[in-house]
């Protein structure tokens, strides 16, 4: 059984558009959640610049980008400067203070790494930053620190991390047709392409002439996203897309109905195993 977490939320200004602060229950953290337009209601507190974890999030177009600060505020208000992408930031920091420079690099570099490898949100770091080293006693914790961090932004409606609290394994759903050999997981409200999946490249006329935004979107994430082996694609990084639907009709190129096309490895349909609920 999963064990019960408290999360609390204060509303700095008493109105849900506001800044709020987050707390959860045995963890050693709070989270600073702050719309852009309201960065100034956070700069007196002294909380926001201690060393920070962060995120930078455009909420309508699911775009993340992370980063580290010492100095939260400083930080954020350059990127509001620099940055145009964003509407809403989240500032990771201790409650006591905790969190040492090296800490939040540390922790940097994990999240963007397991941000990527999650694929839930299109993130816009260009590359994961380099591990610095910290000492061995306080890895565990910071995986904590992450962990709890992951919760938080699930709270808020961002899946950004896979925890590593998971009881138990993902789902993988495989759709295979023609020369497709493709697989995806439910992470979030987001239906993942994963790595590996090999698509074919043909598709239905039809479709192209019905749908021709989502034929460009085809192309496009096969382009950006794989190697071209002739008459496939093999897709080298996990692809965040809508639904089940949207990614069926997108690997298949043609319309399908994603509850009989998608199955389990025991090759039961999502039908099967969501609606009807066997095992």
């Amino acid at each position: 059984m999963s064990n019960p977490r408290l999360l609390q939320s204060y509303l700095l200004d008493g109105s849900i558009e506001g800044v709020r602060i987050i707390e959860l229950s045995e963890s050693s953290i709070k989270a600073f959640v702050i719309p852009r337009i309201r960065l100034n209601d956070i700069k007196a507190r002294e909380e926001i610049n201690w060393p920070a974890l962060y995120m930078l999030i455009n909420s309508g177009d699911n775009q993340l980008y992370i980063g580290e600060s010492e100095k939260f505020y400083d930080r954020v208000k350059n990127h509001d400067q620099t940055k145009d992408f964003w509407d809403l930031a989240i500032a990771i920091v201790s409650k006591d203070n905790g969190l040492e420079k090296s800490d939040v690099k540390y922790l940097e570099s994990l999240a963007v790494e397991k941000a990527k490898a999650t694929a839930a949100m299109e993130v816009l770091n260009r590359t994961v930053p380099a591990r610095n080293n910290v000492h061995e006693f306080k890895i565990h914790t910071l995986e904590g620190v992450l962990n709890d961090t992951s919760l938080i932004a699930e709270s808020l409606g961002f899946s950004v991390f896979k925890s590593d609290n998971e009881d138990e394994e993902e789902q993988i759903w495989y759709l295979k047709s023609k020369k497709t050999r493709a697989k995806a997981e439910a992470r979030g409200d987001k239906f993942v392409l994963l790595a590996g999946s090999i698509i074919d490249k043909t598709y239905a006329p039809s479709w192209e002439e019905a749908y021709p935004k989502s034929f460009a979107e085809r192309e496009q994430v096969l382009r950006d996203n794989g190697i071209d082996q002739g008459d496939t694609v093999l897709i080298e990084k996990n692809v965040p897309l809508k639904s089940p639907n949207h990614a069926g009709g997108l690997i298949s190129g043609a319309n399908v109905n994603a509850w009989v096309t998608w199955k389990n490895a025991e090759g039961k349909t999502m039908d099967e195993i969501i609606r009807k609920g066997q095992n």
